[in-house]
């Protein structure tokens, strides 16, 4: 059968692979477009094989939150090279995801994640619809993690997702109380940004374990005795280094807000309502394990 140059344009428009790939796959399925594309789909099976041990430092994060703010997801898609992560494909691939995520609304089951039917093909699974992003790109791209996030049943509350303008970073939070729900949302932002920028580990004190609290003080009093102090002196400047060192590095509620450091986000929140709660932040970064 003669391959016409436009059966190979209505191939590459479809699938988006190269103009050879596509010609030799047709020339392969005597001109059955159905089995080109079977053909085609097999041969991004095929790189994903090869690059499999190739190293995915570069990708975005995306995020979204659900129309009645009640919830979000946060994912974290990489890929080999800047170039394609920029690339339309990923993109439309990261936003696929996000959808994905929604409607599967389990968290911490990737795997099972990657077996749902694509949304965007149902004959394909996620992870084969990867795959054929793959073969289009010809690099290794990867669902590295995902979080979903939910505001409690029968609680007042928003969530949050505030993504970096690069797009390495991202965060979710979950803020509940009785304030109306503007402020709510505007309060949300502001803290998702100050994780953005800060990357605390724990929300309150009261997380962190009591061995490292012990270690970083451990540390200060030894740097203070180190200096010239006495002992029982020395303590006294350990934990004050370690509540403006250590904790406020660490912890979200007692870090000094980004716009104005006279206040903690504690005191933030307190403003806006005594009932406000964070009940939980996520934060998400390209290249963080």
């Amino acid at each position: 059968m003669n391959i016409t140059p436009q059966l190979i344009k209505e191939l590459r428009d479809e699938t988006g692979a190269g103009f050879m790939d596509c010609k030799q796959a047709l020339e392969q399925a005597g001109g059955d477009l159905e089995k080109a594309r079977l053909i085609l789909r097999e041969k991004g099976a095929i790189i994903a094989t090869k690059r499999a041990s190739k190293e995915v430092n570069q990708g975005v994060i995306a995020g979204k939150v659900s129309g009645d703010l009640r919830t979000g997801v946060l994912i974290d898609l990489r890929c080999e090279t800047d170039f394609v992560a920029r690339n339309e494909e990923f993109q439309t691939l990261a936003s696929e995801l996000l959808d994905q995520v929604l409607a599967f609304g389990q968290e911490g089951q990737l795997e099972q994640l990657l077996q749902q039917p694509s949304l965007s093909d149902s004959s394909l699974t996620v992870e084969k619809r990867i795959e054929q992003v793959m073969g289009k790109t010809g690099e290794r791209i990867a669902l590295q993690n995902y979080a979903i996030a939910r505001v409690p049943e029968g609680e007042n509350g928003v969530v949050d997702v505030y993504i970096h303008h690069n797009k390495l970073v991202g965060v979710m939070v979950v803020l509940t109380g009785s304030a109306d729900r503007q402020a709510l949302q505007s309060l949300a932002h502001e803290i998702a940004i100050q994780i953005a920028w800060s990357a605390p580990t724990y929300l309150t004190r009261d997380e962190v374990p009591a061995e490292e609290l012990e270690r970083e003080l451990q540390i200060e009093k030894q740097r203070a005795i180190n200096e010239g102090k006495p002992e029982q002196i020395a303590e006294n400047i350990a934990r004050g280094r370690v509540q403006k060192g250590f904790i406020q590095r660490v912890v979200l509620l007692e870090q000094p807000y980004y716009r104005d450091e006279s206040l903690t986000i504690g005191k933030l929140i307190q403003q806006t309502g005594a009932d406000i709660q964070v009940r939980r932040f996520v934060r998400m970064e390209v290249g963080s394990a």
